[in-house]
């Protein structure tokens, strides 16, 4: 496991990509994506950036669309995608609540209310019939109905983690706890759903599809056990001492795609198998503290050469959760959402 002088130093190597604005490209003069900069955002306060990570969000605030979506891309300050993905929008909930978990600064989750309501009423707009969320609206306005199966997956954790905010803040978002009870079904017991969308290319050849259903808490139990340990899968995705692959047909193991897998199998007490896939990943550090995305295997190969933030925030994500000492480390177990059941009494309106 890393030292607390090596998470601080990740964490200072993340936050020195971070701009006066608050913004966290990938690398320097690289893009920017909503859903790796809310990640990266999760890195800093895990690593006592707080901060850094107030900044972060508060770029987003700055940024928001008027309908409560966020461009997909950003480069130098301008956008240079303006699809409008649902996922992305949705996971400001997860670091807004990962940050109070980490801080238990109330007020801030206050100020960021009114950016976490636009946000999570576009998400639920993109809702189907089904459960499922649409990926995404195009640049010309049409929406993508074909929902994703990682990004519904997301989109059900940050919405245990928004509704939790409400819930702290006093207010009652029955519609978000409908939502969250919908996808959840839908991920849980009709996951072909998901096989049956107009897409390119059909779910399954990203490892993402096989343990997110499991991470964003829809899927644990015997089920997510199935899952998580089904001999294909695992075969497929997972090479011993090196990581988890990011598509199937490629030999590109990523420090990103394991480390996530970590946490699925940490969420459901496989804590064991989840810190040795981890221990893996020392290979990948540098001595300034940055991650090297991924590598190819057997070549030992690392690519791309550009070493990005949210890389790095994900092991210190998954080593918080190995570690077991701090009070985020349970919160990636906790996006099953028992505590949500039953609704609570609303205090404000």
């Amino acid at each position: 496991m890393l030292t607390p002088k090596q998470i601080k130093a990740t964490g200072a190597w993340i936050a020195a990509h971070q701009d006066r604005g608050g913004e966290i490209p990938w690398y320097r003069g690289g893009k920017m994506d909503p859903w790796d900069h809310s990640h990266s955002a999760m890195g800093l306060a895990i690593a006592g950036f707080h901060r850094e990570a107030a900044n972060a969000f508060r770029f987003l605030a700055h940024t928001q669309l008027s309908d409560g979506s966020w461009p997909a891309e950003r480069k130098n300050g301008k956008i240079t995608d303006i699809t409008k993905q649902s996922n992305h929008a949705a996971y400001i909930a997860t670091g807004l609540w990962q940050y109070y978990c980490a801080t238990e600064n109330t007020a801030f989750l206050t100020e960021m209310w009114p950016v976490l309501e636009r946000a999570i009423s576009f998400v639920i707009r993109l809702q189907d019939e089904s459960g499922a969320f649409s990926w995404a609206i195009a640049p010309g306005g049409k929406v993508w109905r074909a929902p994703l199966l990682t990004g519904s997956s997301s989109i059900h954790g940050s919405l245990v983690c928004a509704i939790r905010i409400a819930e702290h803040l006093g207010y009652d978002r029955p519609e978000w706890r409908r939502a969250r009870t919908r996808l959840a079904s839908v991920l849980h017991n009709r996951i072909e759903r998901f096989q049956d969308v107009d897409l390119p290319e059909k779910p399954g050849r990203y490892s993402m599809d096989w343990y997110y259903p499991v991470l964003g808490g829809a899927v644990r139990g015997e089920a997510a056990l199935k899952r998580l340990f089904d001999p294909t899968l695992v075969e497929t995705f997972v090479t011993e001492g090196i990581g988890c692959r990011c598509v199937r047909d490629a030999p590109w193991y990523t420090v990103a795609e394991s480390c996530e897998l970590v946490l699925a199998l940490d969420a459901c007490g496989f804590t064991s198998r989840a810190r040795e896939i981890l221990s893996w990943m020392r290979s990948y550090r540098e001595k300034d503290g940055g991650y090297w995305p991924g590598k190819t295997w057997p070549e030992n190969v690392f690519w791309p050469d550009e070493r990005n933030t949210w890389t790095a925030a994900a092991v210190l994500v998954a080593e918080d959760a190995l570690v077991g000492r701090s009070a985020t480390s349970d919160f990636f177990r906790s996006l099953a959402g028992e505590d949500l059941a039953q609704p609570r009494r609303a205090i404000a309106s």
